[in-house]
């Protein structure tokens, strides 16, 4: 054999070390298994399960964050700008925030002398089913656009409760919400 064939077999081989020798040498103990007991199958009994009694838990009423707070004042400057769609976009950030002063701040929008921040506002007031809204929204019955009356409705449908029925009966029986919507005309007719 070449002196290259030697040299190459013997880094092919590993060397054993010290740590292997004596893992090796030392033989490992077997613990044995703990033995397992049987239990009996207890047979099924013909008495009905007693329910249980189940707590509703009230919702807790933490303090609003910091940065809800800070978002509620910036969303409560926006509400009164010039621009209706700033104002528009503030209403939708009102009636997600989840700060109880949103309420407070949309039923402000309400009076707005703009009718599409007021539908805006009625519809996210009743998307919050907040019942400190239905005293300012059935005050807002009687507006002069009727589709923010419709709208100010269908919030008070929504938010529900006997309050809330009674106005909207009383402003359907006046006449100031339409019993249907009236028949559009088709395309092509």
């Amino acid at each position: 054999m070449s002196k290259t064939s030697k040299t190459s077999k013997k880094a092919t081989t590993p060397k054993k070390t010290t740590a292997s020798k004596k893992s090796a040498a030392k033989p490992k103990k077997k613990t044995p298994k703990p033995k397992t007991k049987k239990t009996p199958v207890k047979k099924a009994s013909s008495k009905k399960p007693t329910p249980k009694k189940t707590v509703k838990k009230k919702p807790s009423k933490k303090a609003p964050s910091k940065k809800d707070s800070e978002m509620l004042r910036e969303l409560e400057t926006e509400i009164h700008s010039d621009d209706e769609q700033v104002c528009l976009g503030a209403v939708g950030l009102l009636g997600v925030l989840n700060h109880p002063d949103a309420t407070r701040v949309l039923m402000i929008a309400l009076t707005d002398s703009r009718y599409m921040v007021r539908i805006h506002a009625a519809a996210q007031l009743g998307e919050r089913k907040d019942r400190k809204s239905v005293d300012a929204l059935v005050e807002s019955l009687k507006d002069e656009s009727i589709f923010v009356r419709q709208t100010i409705a269908g919030a008070l449908e929504n938010i529900g409760g006997a309050k809330a029925k009674k106005a909207i009966s009383k402003a359907e029986k006046e006449g100031l919400l339409l019993d249907e919507l009236p028949e559009g005309k088709r395309l092509g007719e």
